[in-house]
């Protein structure tokens, strides 16, 4: 199979060297590089041209052909990144709603909105996207996407404990029904769960305005409460779900899982396998902890109870976390050989994330103190935030805090809008305005690239700068095709978005589920075999490393962590608004 999709991908990109793909020319092979949903009325419009020696550029009306604006190309530079010599067409000028291409010589771009409000179904597709990725739930998405399951992994119920030690025993049987699938295999993590609902929460407690009831139009027949925003409905799936995770001691089950990879022929209703529950991690169960402590802030206007029930929850942690000093990441033989290890053997960043999150929603002052004991480490200039290092998250929810220490809180700001300066710095050095070094180009760069845009806007709260905004916007547009393979890396949105995502569901079902952001380019070898050939196979440009094949997992599937990062960052930018059930299908 892999041999298979390797092929194919061959055979694509010679297609579209050729400029032959089903008659189009793709703006890969034309060198116009554009955000394939579109820019905002009023913010930077701007976007790449590969160098061909011509000094001007138009856009036209994408349905008439007429030309409605014209502008000269910028100077050519040279892109290390993408090996790639460049220039911009800048038509920040040009501000009337309407769908358009740009065109330079003979060559024309995908076509591109320009309004107020161009990515609102995009944002509800990526939202929506964590509901068709509900386990242990009939869905019936017949209305959009097709999807339809009559539950999955329902053996969840009697999930088996993997291993003993002196609070489980091996054979116990735990009901872990219910959260959302990890990724493109059937996992459920306390790691990424807890990450990815503290990224809707936080997104939500940002822009608050931009959640509504009735905005996900959840499938017939799903939970969800008329009186709470659509967003957290969802969240609170997942974090019922993460409540059966956590032990009797305060700690949590690692993940749940078979033991097996499935089949992509299997879909979560015939992936009839015994579930596992494997491994105990302190780093997780200090991100679940973090993700109570938002859950608190933002369900208690909402249900006073249940935020309740959330705090009694993280108590039992923090006085888990403080008798268990140690980081514990468990390990038996066969734990990983049918799910991801995700395996944060430090656990230092999450405590203090944690710790951070509960200082902020209660102000209690042992949890300040123990910032205030870890201040070496908590004053670091941070990194994009990901599953193994929150320090970033931490930071921003101490300066979000009412009160505390003035000089640790200065501290910490420097050292915040400091790696805040470091991101806007990456994104004018580079020739697609990405926020990614050539190191960053790792597994989940995409998501790299999508945090950074996350901590500009949380930044921008603390030191408003136009830099921080459009510095994030430039990672959506990024994200959304303005990058060196003029791919989307959201599944269907735009004009040229993954075809074969690393996701059993969408290969066992048949339905394509958009909303969902890909790793993208993977300039590390040994990421999966098939990046691993394709790498050794000639001379790929960082930027570019990336196959768009079923069996890539290094750069061709997506997460639920991944996905969380393009939801806060588009909740800046997209407004609620009416969405028919077409558009909220694949472009």
């Amino acid at each position: 199979m892999r041999k298979k999709h390797l092929v194919q991908a061959v055979l694509l990109a010679m297609a579209v060297t050729a400029g032959t793909v089903g008659g189009t020319a793709f703006a890969a092979d034309n060198g116009l590089y554009v955000d394939q949903v579109g820019y905002l009325t009023d913010h930077d419009k701007v976007a790449m041209v590969r160098d061909t020696g011509a000094d001007t550029f138009s856009l036209v009306d994408a349905a008439t052909g007429k030309t409605v604006y014209q502008g000269k190309l910028s100077a050519p530079r040279k892109d290390a990144n993408s090996e790639e010599t460049l220039r911009t067409a800048d038509f920040t000028g040009f501000e009337k709603a309407g769908k358009y291409r740009l065109v330079v010589g003979g060559n024309s771009s995908y076509p591109f909105a320009i309004g107020d409000n161009v990515y609102a179904s995009t944002s509800t597709r990526v939202l929506r996207s964590y509901t068709l990725s509900r386990s242990g739930t009939p869905i019936d998405d017949s209305a959009v996407t097709g999807l339809k399951l009559k539950g999955g992994h329902m053996q969840d119920r009697e999930a088996s404990v993997y291993f003993t030690d002196k609070v489980s025993k091996k054979g116990d049987k735990v009901n872990v029904l219910g959260g959302w699938y990890d990724a493109g295999d059937y996992g459920k993590y306390t790691t990424t769960g807890s990450l990815a609902a503290s990224e809707l929460m936080l997104a939500y407690e940002a822009n608050r305005s931009r959640f509504t009831v009735g905005q996900l139009q959840f499938p017939k027949g799903t939970e969800s409460a008329e009186h709470l925003p659509d967003v957290l409905s969802e969240v609170k799936y997942e974090l019922n779900f993460l409540k059966e995770m956590q032990r009797k001691d305060g700690s949590t089950f690692h993940k749940v899982a078979g033991a097996v990879w499935p089949g992509f022929d299997k879909s979560p209703d015939t992936d009839t396998q015994p579930r596992f529950l494997y491994s105990t991690c302190t780093a997780s169960t200090a991100m679940y902890g973090a993700s109570l402590a938002i859950g608190m802030r933002v369900f208690g206007p909402f249900e006073p109870a249940y935020a309740a029930k959330l705090k009694a929850d993280a108590d039992k942690v923090w006085n888990y976390l403080s008798k268990e000093k140690k980081s514990i990441y468990r390990v038996d033989e066969g734990q990983e050989s049918g799910s991801g290890p995700y395996n944060d053997t430090d656990d230092s960043q999450e405590r203090l994330w944690f710790a951070a999150e509960m200082f902020r929603t209660t102000g209690g002052a042992k949890y300040e103190n123990y910032l205030k004991a870890h201040a070496a480490e908590f004053g670091q200039k941070p990194s994009f935030f990901t599953w193994d290092n929150t320090l970033g998250l931490a930071q921003y929810a101490y300066l979000k805090a009412d009160g505390g220490d003035a000089k640790l809180k200065a501290k910490v700001k420097q050292a915040f809008l400091s790696y805040a300066d470091e991101i806007a710095g990456k994104i004018r050095g580079d020739g697609f305005h990405c926020a990614l070094a050539a190191n960053e180009y790792t597994w989940a760069s995409t998501k790299n690239a999508m945090t950074q845009a996350d901590m500009l806007l949380m930044a921008n709260e603390f030191a408003p700068k136009k830099e921080y905004v459009e510095g994030a916007l430039a990672q959506v547009h990024y994200m959304l095709g303005r990058n060196a393979l003029g791919k989307s890396f959201l599944t269907g949105v735009g004009a040229d978005y993954p075809q074969h995502p690393h996701n059993r569901i969408h290969e066992s079902t048949g339905a394509y589920v958009p909303g969902l952001l890909v790793g993208g380019p993977n300039a590390v070898s040994g990421g999966d075999p098939d990046q691993t050939a394709y790498l050794k196979s000639k001379h790929v440009p960082t930027a570019k490393s990336y196959l768009d094949v079923l069996t890539s997992w290094s750069t061709n599937e997506y997460a639920i962590d991944y996905t969380g990062a393009a939801a806060y960052a588009l909740s800046h930018f997209a407004k609620p608004a009416p969405l028919t059930s077409e558009q909220l299908r694949k472009d």
